[in-house]
């Protein structure tokens, strides 16, 4: 079991000597070992936020969170108007029957039976054009 360990505490050492000259030497061990280093920064900021508490930046605002007024207290956060109105209808002075005369036919909440299907038309695209002139 010694004897792993410190075969193992040798390679390490051995690899450990060799970075300096591959992050001199070797574009992408360079820009990985700065990959890894920015994503275990990210991933400190993030756990130290878990630990402290979910809170917005400084200087951000965040849509759920109470922001400090003018005068210092707490202030409740400003609602989202353009999301609390609701959709305006296409045709406000038509009835009912008249707005599922106008319906297509092909719509989600509709059945395909009893429609007459037919294929497209032919179109030439991503075909060789025939002839000198294009269409």
């Amino acid at each position: 079991m010694m004897a792993l360990l410190s075969s193992g505490r040798a390679t390490l050492v051995r690899w450990s000597k060799l970075v300096p000259g591959l992050f001199r030497h070797d574009p992408l061990f360079r820009y990985a070992t700065i990959a890894v280093v920015l994503a275990l920064i990210l991933m400190a900021v993030s756990m130290g936020q878990d630990v402290s508490g979910r809170r917005p930046l400084p200087g951000t605002t965040d849509a759920g969170a109470i922001a400090p007024g003018p005068s210092g207290e707490a202030s409740a956060p400003v609602p989202n108007v353009d999301a609390a109105d609701p959709p305006v209808p296409a045709s406000l002075g038509q009835s009912p029957a008249q707005q599922d005369k106008q319906d297509p036919a092909i719509a989600p909440s509709r059945s395909l039976d009893g429609l007459d299907l037919a294929p497209a038309p032919r179109d030439n695209f991503g075909t060789v054009p025939q002839g000198g002139k294009p269409q």
